[in-house]
This record gives structure tokens, sequence and C-alpha cells, in this order.
């Protein structure tokens, strides 16, 4: 009999709380609903945009896309991939037709739409840029900042630097990089050259 009471009074405190907190329990069920709803409502309108936006793209690409229509395209979705598309395209374009303006101009918009090594290529074709219009003190900053994250293009950019130094009479930095380039690279098919050029910077 005692072992029944137990369980009676067990089974009326736990109706008790349930009662106390149904409402409770309702609405964090109803909370947690609702935001597995938002979600799939989020990414379904995500992936909705984005077939609307790259099928503009396009559109506007078979039509002849004008910079001007690019641009603007570029700049209403520039939270989308096809907008980011755009500005590539735009910047590829630029490069080939050596649109100096126009590399620098789309050089710092893409700055924030691309994750860390994107934007390392892109300050990387700013600097070429900017050397190949006789800013040397300019390309020389950006080949600088770029130094620690250049990855992929790092010996590249070190015969940059190199060249840089050495243009702008500071030998002994120049010499300091290529002794650098062949402690690291010192299997790099590029470490021939930078030996040669080691060479000449020291006189010997």
């Amino acid at each position: 009999m005692m072992e029944e009471d137990k369980l009676l009074r067990f089974h009326e405190r736990l109706k008790d709380f349930v009662s106390k907190h149904l409402n409770l329990f309702l609405n964090i069920v109803g909370v947690l609903a609702l935001l597995i709803l938002l979600g799939f409502g989020y990414n379904y309108y995500t992936k909705k945009k984005e077939e609307k936006t790259f099928a503009e793209l396009f559109s506007l690409l078979k039509q002849g896309g004008t910079e001007a229509s690019l641009l603007s395209f570029a700049e209403k979705n520039s939270n989308t991939e096809a907008g980011r598309l755009a500005l590539i395209y735009l910047w590829n374009s630029a490069i080939n037709r050596g649109d100096a303006s126009l590399i620098l101009k789309l050089a710092e918009k893409l700055e924030k739409s691309l994750s860390s090594q994107g934007k390392v290529y892109v300050n990387y074709a700013k600097a070429k840029t900017f050397e190949e219009k006789g800013d040397l003190d300019a390309a020389l900053r950006i080949y600088e900042s770029i130094s620690k994250e250049a990855g992929p293009i790092k010996e590249l950019l070190y015969l940059d630097l190199i060249r840089l130094k050495e243009a702008k009479k500071d030998k002994k930095s120049a010499e300091k990089l290529a002794q650098e380039f062949l402690k690291n690279y010192g299997n790099s098919t590029l470490a021939g050259y930078v030996s040669v050029k080691l060479k000449e910077l020291s006189g010997s």
C-alpha cells in the first residue's frame, strides 16, 4: 500500500509540474519549429535569389554587358555570388586591356567581397598595376603588406621585392631578400636565377 501511495503522490506531482510548465514547453517547441522553418525559408530564399541573379547576369553578358551595366549589377547584387562574378569578369577584362584605372577601381570593390587569399591576389595585381604606371613606392608598399600572407605566390613576391629594392637603389635590402629566398626556397626552379642575382648584387 505504501508503494502505491508513493507512486500516486509522484504521479500527482508530475501532473502538477507538467500542467504548470505546459505552456513553457509548448512555447519552446514552437520557437524551435519556427527557427527550423525560418532557416529552411532563408536557405530557400537565398537559393532562389542566387538562381535569379545568375539568370540576370547571363542575360546581361549575352547582350554584350557594358562596363556600366555590369558595375551597376554588381553593386545591386553585392551580397551574391553572381554579383562577385560580375566584378571578376570586369576585372579580367580590365587586365586583358591593360586598363589601369579600372583595375584599381575594381580592386577596392573586390577586396570587400573576397576571402583573405583572394584579397592577396587582388592586391598583387594592384601592385603590378602601380609598378607599370611607374609608382614604385605604392607598388612596394602593397608587395610588403601582403608578403606574410602571399601563400602560392610567395616565391614570385620575393622576385618582385628584390627587383623593386634594386630599382630604388637599396641593394643591401635586395641582397638580404635574395639570401632569404635561397634559404627558404633553395629547391625552387627560380633558385638559379636568384643565385645569379645575389652575385650581381653583392658584386662577387
